[in-house]
């Protein structure tokens, strides 16, 4: 059965470090940190590859999130993909610990006018 939960996240640290420039494009790595509140309750670590120009930006990512899921704790990693097409977030396949080993799905990220986050985990356990 799938099942939905819904957090809000607060953005605790964001380390961008430049990597890397020719013609144009810039490679950085950026570290970044979550808190979680709401139906996903705890924190994420995040390490994030850029590459951007003038006209466009591309990322890809891992989050390790330590949570509970709808009362349920454990640990899970989520894969990050995004360009001018849109932003994927997919739950890496086994990566499951504690009381969500065996969770799998996806994740939707949207922020407001304020820059405030909410986080929505369709997911099946």
């Amino acid at each position: 059965m799938t099942s939905t939960a819904t957090a809000s996240f607060v953005l605790d640290e964001w380390a961008p470090q430049a990597t890397d420039e020719a013609a144009g494009t810039e490679f950085a790595r950026v570290a970044i940190a979550k808190t979680f509140t709401g139906a996903v309750e705890g924190t994420s670590t995040v390490e994030m590859l850029t590459a951007s120009n003038a006209t466009s930006r591309a990322y890809v990512g891992f989050e390790r999130l330590t949570v509970s899921v709808d009362g349920r704790k454990g640990a899970f990693v989520l894969h990050h993909s995004a360009d001018e097409s849109g932003l994927t977030l997919k739950i890496v396949t086994g990566s499951g610990s504690g009381e969500l080993t065996g969770i799998s799905g996806t994740a939707d990220i949207e922020m407001d006018a304020e820059r405030n986050h909410t986080f929505t985990l369709t997911y099946e356990l």
